[in-house]
């Protein structure tokens, strides 16, 4: 009772606030006491709901970086985002006369409200994006199990499956086969809450393994 009342307060702590530290007090306080960065619901609420920013079950690391994800991302769930993954939802405009953010950035206080055009990136479940990574506003979406390689710079969207490097980050494999694929695919397995997870293991290697 007192642990679920603490979570609360911190949750309206953290809307009232607008003070930084503040702020990661609440968030840590939240993690520490709903399960962690990987399972609390509360901070994925959170997320969600001052930050529009979603982010699946399970999935951690720097899908929480407010510096380097913007608001309209959405993680599946299960995803491993390592450090430093910078997602981009907007280029400076370059039909104005100038490419500098005074003239479409309303925080600088010459424009009413931002004048260029903001794009969103659904991620699948159970993807992997290695550090490093700069994904441009052109892509919108990451398939289910893609794997994007350390220090990729993405500039179109990455099939499911499908294992991407390099700059420009190029298909540089997929990771099962067509048949295989489409049985895991059917399991739904990212559906499963990680006891349920746990316990199917072994039937999911099975459809990798026949």
């Amino acid at each position: 009772m007192i642990k679920k009342l603490m979570i609360k307060l911190a949750f309206l702590l953290y809307g009232i606030s607008a003070i930084p530290m503040v702020r990661n007090v609440c968030r840590l306080v939240i993690v520490r006491l709903d399960g962690g960065w990987y399972w609390s619901k509360a901070i994925r609420r959170l997320y969600k709901t001052y930050h529009g920013i979603t982010v699946g079950y399970g999935t951690y690391g720097g899908a929480f970086d407010l510096e380097k994800i913007p608001p309209g991302t959405a993680f599946g769930r299960y995803c491993s985002i390592a450090k430093n993954v910078w997602v981009f939802n907007g280029n400076h405009p370059k039909e104005y006369f100038s490419t500098h953010p005074l003239f479409y950035n309303p925080a600088l206080g010459y424009v009413k409200a931002d004048r260029i055009k903001r794009n969103s990136l659904s991620v699948g479940h159970d993807v992997w994006i290695g550090a490093n990574t700069i994904i441009l506003p052109a892509v919108n979406q990451i398939g289910n199990g893609a794997i994007v390689g350390a220090g990729s710079v993405v500039t179109k969207n990455v099939a499911p499956y499908h294992i991407v490097a390099g700059n420009p980050a190029r298909v540089i494999g997929v990771r099962f086969a067509d048949e295989k694929l489409n049985k895991l695919e059917l399991q739904r397995w990212w559906q499963y809450d990680r006891s349920k997870l746990i316990a199917e293991k072994q039937n999911l290697e099975e459809i990798l393994q026949n």
